[in-house]
C-alpha cells in the first residue's frame, strides 16, 4: 500500500473518529469548564508525545520549533470556539457547521501555498454553502452563538490546513506534531487562567478523568498524528474535503442519543456531503 492510500484511509479514520467525539466532549462541558478541558488534554498529549517521540524532538526542534507553534496557536484557538459553541448548541450542529473547514481549506492553500485551486473545487464550495443555508432551516436568523461560533471554528480549522500543507512537507512530522501541541497547550493555560478558575478538582471526577485521557491519546494524539500524516503525503485540497465526512459520525452518533434534523437541514447536509463525493 502506498503513502497516498495510507493516508487517504487513516485520515478517514481518523475524521470517524473525530466526529464521534462531539457528544462526549458537550457531556463533559457539564462538569468541567471548556479552557480546563482543552488545557488538560493538551497538556497530557504533549507529554506523553514526548515521551514517544523525543529522540525526533531532540534532533529537530531547532529548525521546527517555530513553525508547529505557529499552527499550534491556530489550531488552539480553533478548539477554543469549538469547544465553547458545544456549550450553546447540539453537538450535530457544532458538527456540520465545522465541517465547512473542508470548503475553506482550499482558497486558504491557494492564498497561502499557492495551491492549484480548480473551477471544480470553486463550484464545491458554492454548493456546500447553499447547504450550510439550508442547514440553517433556510434561515440565519435561526443561528445561534453556538452556530457562528462553530463557522468562526470552521475557518481556524481550515487555516490549520494551510498552514501544514505550507510548513508540513519540510519539517520534522513528530517534531512538528509535539510543538503543535505544545503551542495550543501555552495558549490553553493562559486562557483558563484568564477567564476560568483553573484546578484540578473537576478531573477528580473518575469519569471525567476517563474521558480527558481518552480525548488526549485517541481524539488528539492519533487523530491529529493521522492528519499531519496526511497531508505528508496528499493535496491539502483532497484533505480538506475528506474532513467534511466528519458530520457524518457526528449526526450518526447524535440521532441515537436525541438529536434530531429538520427536512431542510437535512437536505443541507446532503448537499455538503454531495460537494465532498464529487471532490
Amino acid at each position: 500500500m502506498s503513502h497516498q492510500e495510507k493516508s487517504f484511509f487513516l485520515l478517514i479514520f481518523a475524521v470517524f473518529i473525530w466526529g464521534a467525539s462531539f457528544l462526549p466532549t458537550q457531556w463533559v462541558l457539564k462538569y468541567i469548564n471548556s479552557y480546563e478541558l482543552l488545557f488538560y488534554r493538551f497538556l497530557i498529549a504533549s507529554l506523553v508525545f514526548f515521551v514517544i517521540a523525543r529522540k525526533d524532538i531532540l534532533i529537530h526542534y531547532k529548525k521546527t520549533y517555530f513553525y508547529g507553534l505557529i499552527t499550534g496557536f491556530c489550531m488552539a484557538l480553533a478548539f477554543i470556539f469549538q469547544t465553547i459553541a458545544l456549550t450553546h448548541t447540539q453537538s450535530s450542529n457544532v458538527a456540520f457547521l465545522t465541517g465547512l473547514e473542508g470548503i475553506i481549506a482550499p482558497f486558504l492553500c491557494f492564498f497561502i501555498s499557492k495551491a492549484r485551486l480548480s473551477f471544480k473545487i470553486f463550484f464545491l464550495a458554492l454548493l456546500a454553502c447553499f447547504g450550510m443555508f439550508l442547514f440553517s432551516d433556510a434561515n440565519f436568523n435561526n443561528f445561534g452563538k453556538g452556530e457562528y461560533l462553530a463557522i468562526i471554528c470552521a475557518f481556524f480549522f481550515a487555516l490549520l490546513v494551510a498552514l501544514n500543507d505550507k510548513f508540513l512537507k519540510s519539517n520534522d512530522l513528530n517534531t512538528f506534531i509535539f510543538f503543535q501541541f505544545l503551542g495550543s497547550t501555552i495558549i490553553y493555560l493562559i486562557s483558563a487562567l484568564s477567564f476560568a478558575n483553573l484546578s484540578i478538582i473537576p478531573i477528580s471526577n473518575s469519569k471525567v478523568l476517563m474521558l480527558i485521557l481518552i480525548s488526549a491519546l485517541v481524539f488528539t494524539i492519533f487523530c491529529f498524528f493521522a492528519q499531519n500524516y496526511a497531508q505528508k503525503h496528499l493535496h491539502p485540497s483532497k484533505v480538506a474535503l475528506i474532513l467534511l465526512l466528519e458530520p457524518i459520525s457526528a449526526g450518526i452518533l447524535g440521532s441515537f442519543f436525541g438529536e434530531t434534523f429538520t427536512i431542510l437541514q437535512l437536505l443541507g447536509a446532503g448537499l455538503i456531503l454531495i460537494a465532498l463525493a464529487f471532490s
